[in-house]
């Protein structure tokens, strides 16, 4: 007897019209977040705030007044915020996602939701607290006396830059270890490892500038360079090295959720 056997194709854009189709489950998930984030909107924006503020007022001193790293013409405090607000809406995505299928497994079983729903859901509480905690950023530069020009208006073009590369690395996140349950042990030290190679407590003009273009690779490298120019009136990014970052971005986001939709079916069977 001949044995059969069945691949599954990735088939991106059939998935993406499925996720289109059901574009309001999605809204209703994304709603849960927000309310399960702000049941109680003082409480919540505290606690949201709490962890970012604690941990720069950390790297403020440490790296800040006693190792001195520099940071250009922007305060240090203002300057390491940025970067910490940021990774932290990024990590705790990347942590949500990667336990995804787990999580999120009655809903899956029950409903013929798309199972990159969840991740979106993620990734957009996620961002809700970047979002606020940016702002809480501007306060902190206003405080220290950074002036801010035209160009915030061009914030969210690093908004969606970072939106793109957090929604493909969570996908990516998302079907790997739901197909491969043993690597989620791996994700606490590879995302200690992705802090330290991004320009979060130290700028990208530390890299020797031989090694800027490769540098720029890692797309948290332009846009954290792209979010002190436009809220803390920073440094100009290099035009070239942040073209390579945005372009990581969007390599990030196809080759994350073609990842994602070439293994959901073999994660969904572990479940």
């Amino acid at each position: 007897m001949t044995e059969i056997i069945h691949h599954r194709q990735a088939n991106p854009k059939k998935r993406l019209l499925r996720l289109w189709q059901n574009r309001e489950a999605v809204q209703a998930l994304v709603s849960r977040q927000f309310k399960a984030r702000f049941e109680k909107p003082i409480i919540g924006l505290i606690w949201m705030l709490i962890q970012p503020l604690a941990l720069a007022g950390l790297f403020a001193v440490f790296f800040g007044a006693l190792v001195r790293v520099p940071s250009g013409d922007i305060p240090y405090p203002a300057f390491v915020f940025v970067g910490v607000a940021l990774w932290q809406g990024v990590q705790r995505a990347l942590s949500e996602s990667a336990s995804v299928f787990d999580s999120s497994a009655p809903l899956l079983r029950q409903t013929s939701l798309p199972r990159l729903a969840p991740v979106l859901a993620n990734i957009a509480g996620a961002a809700i607290d970047v979002v606020i905690a940016l702002f809480v950023a501007i306060f902190i530069g206003w405080l220290f006396g950074v002036k801010i020009g035209m160009q915030i208006l061009v914030t969210p073009v690093f908004l969606i830059l970072a939106l793109f590369t957090a929604t493909g690395l969570s996908a990516a996140l998302g079907g790997l270890c739901g197909a491969w349950r043993d690597l989620r042990q791996m994700v606490p030290l590879g995302l200690q490892i992705l802090m330290f190679a991004s320009p979060i407590i130290y700028p990208s003009s530390l890299i020797p500038e031989k090694f800027q273009y490769w540098y720029a690779i890692n797309p948290f490298a332009g846009i954290l360079d792209g979010l002190r120019w436009t809220l803390l009136n920073g440094s100009t990014p290099d035009p070239i090295a942040l073209s390579i970052s945005a372009a990581s971005s969007l390599v990030c986001l196809s080759v994350g959720t073609w990842i994602f939709f070439r293994l959901e079916g073999r994660a969904a069977d572990a479940l």
